[in-house]
């Protein structure tokens, strides 16, 4: 097992994932969810804490900031479910961004620093709003400014 990603449960059709992140505010129990869009081929990747959760539903809020210290777990967590995700939905992709754009520097950082390695399983994309309002996937680059990405497997 690698050290730096937490055990994940999944769901039985594997769009929502839950783990326990622990570091210096204690624990704090966390989900991933894939969430279908009008796009039949593209599924919302969602991450917070949670903040209910039964057999049905999981609702996690994902604007609260836990710096539970664990950055670098969290992200292999993360990342790892997408790899679970697309073994089940090989033809989805994946959009994930943020309205915060601290959040989404973080996401570019990431990208840009991993993406020799993320390219070997994955395209990435940028997501941009087209002249007519919908979001278009463009190429990656780590010097622009846009309000998400994309993920694919290859």
């Amino acid at each position: 097992m690698d050290p730096l990603k937490y055990d994940l449960s999944a769901n039985a059709d594997f769009t929502v994932f839950e783990f326990t992140s622990t570091g210096k505010n204690g624990t704090i129990h966390k989900a991933i969810k894939y969430t279908q869009t009008l796009n039949a081929n593209v599924f919302n990747l969602g991450f917070g804490d949670i903040i209910f959760s039964d057999d049905t539903i999981t609702e996690i809020d994902d604007t609260n900031l836990s710096n539970n210290g664990d950055l670098n777990s969290i992200i292999a967590t993360v990342v790892h479910s997408a790899y679970i995700f697309t073994e089940k939905y090989p033809d989805a992709y994946i959009l994930f961004g943020s309205s915060d754009t601290a959040k989404l520097r973080l996401y570019r950082m990431f990208l840009s620093h991993n993406l020799a390695a993320i390219s070997k399983s994955f395209l990435v994309f940028g997501a941009m709003h087209n002249e007519q309002g919908q979001l278009v996937n463009v190429p990656f680059s780590a010097a622009e400014d846009i309000i998400g990405y994309f993920g694919r497997r290859k």
